[in-house]
């Protein structure tokens, strides 16, 4: 085990996995007030910041900063662009199917993001995570803002072709779903798999989630 002795600030969905992944390698602790879990006060190698992000964000990963005085700051929080480089963190995040992450930090590569991105890539590598090196911050933090962004375009035109069908009086399971099935499995058959659709169930109302609706916010601030 690694004895440089790490933070896992957060301790939701995310937080709670990257603990849990991170512990059988490394020395590490889990640091969440909300939940009555503290770690002790001192200097660590890395911060895990993996609360999500609020107004206060800024101001709360300099208070740990502060308090645990790391030499590297890592936010694996979804953030608005640019919101890492003013905390002189690197930016690395989280991929998966909530709520049980864990499975999806070992499965997809990691993309580390920053300047000092190449300094901490060994500490997630001895973990058994595969890690990919951005130069910015802002690669990575428009990366996972944009990979929920399609996710949610998805969501919005399976439920336009839903609504048309049930107006229309059409059968949606064969003009959507067999479909798109049928669709992937000849342009496999082609050798064209970057042509593949995802194949969606429509959700009735509107879309929801955590992270889907303020990640479209997030990229709109950033076009003006």
């Amino acid at each position: 085990m690694n004895e440089e002795r790490g933070i896992v600030a957060g301790l939701g969905e995310v937080g709670h996995a990257l603990l849990h992944v991170l512990e059988e390698f490394h020395v590490v602790e889990g640091h969440d007030p909300s939940k009555g879990v503290f770690a002790n006060g001192g200097t660590v190698h890395i911060l895990h910041v993996c609360f999500p992000y609020s107004d206060t964000f800024i101001d709360d990963v300099k208070r740990y900063q502060e308090l645990f005085m790391p030499m590297y700051t890592v936010i694996h929080s979804t953030v608005p662009i640019g919101i890492s480089r003013t905390l002189n963190a690197v930016h690395s995040p989280i991929r998966g199917q909530h709520p049980n992450l864990e499975g999806g930090i070992m499965a997809f590569v990691k993309f580390l993001g920053g300047e000092h991105a190449g300094s901490v890539a060994n500490y997630f590598r001895r973990a058994g995570i595969k890690v990919l090196i951005c130069d910015k911050q802002e690669t990575t933090e428009a990366m996972k803002l944009f990979d929920t962004e399609y996710y949610r375009a998805c969501i919005e035109f399976t439920q336009r072709v839903k609504k048309y069908c049930d107006f229309h009086n059409l059968n949606f399971h064969e003009v959507y779903t067999l479909a798109n099935q049928t669709y992937n499995e000849g342009y496999e058959a082609l050798g064209f798999s970057e042509y593949v659709r995802p194949v969606l169930q429509p959700i009735l109302g509107q879309i929801g989630g955590h992270c889907v609706g303020p990640n479209k916010e997030f990229i709109a601030k950033s076009e003006k």
